[in-house]
């Protein structure tokens, strides 16, 4: 698998972010400082879903009430995004189905890169476990 985050990987249609957190529709979890919402999505044949023009779809967010400053907004984006990048193998999902993701940040305090890396680690291997169970 590559460690790039393309834009194919990115979720940014407005309706997919509105079906993502529509009630009823989606599971999510924490590992403090960040809380994982995800959404499963069955893809229409199968057979074709190992062509690799479908991906999981992830969508981060940091919001402006933890930090005023855009400076700050962004590292924690570039954290996240690139612990993601780099672990992006431990999503295990059933044949034929992506899921759309959203890492939202919910404390004000900057974090080391590799304490972020270890909450996304943990909330995806988390998201597999029970994905798989």
């Amino acid at each position: 698998m590559s460690c790039s985050f393309p834009k194919s990987q990115r979720l940014y249609s407005r309706y997919l972010i509105d079906k993502l957190f529509e009630p009823g529709n989606s599971k999510s979890m924490s590992a403090y400082p960040l809380r994982l919402v995800y959404r499963l999505i069955d893809l229409p044949g199968s057979e074709n879903a190992s062509d690799g023009n479908h991906d999981n779809a992830l969508l981060i967010s940091v919001p402006k009430r933890c930090f005023k400053h855009a400076v700050d907004r962004n590292r924690v984006k570039r954290q996240v995004r690139e612990a993601y990048r780099n672990n992006k193998q431990l999503i295990r999902l059933p044949e034929g189905m992506v899921a759309n993701i959203a890492l939202i940040w919910l404390d004000n305090t900057l974090y080391p890169s590799d304490v972020v890396t270890a909450k996304v680690q943990k909330l995806l291997m988390r998201m597999s476990e029970k994905i798989n169970n």
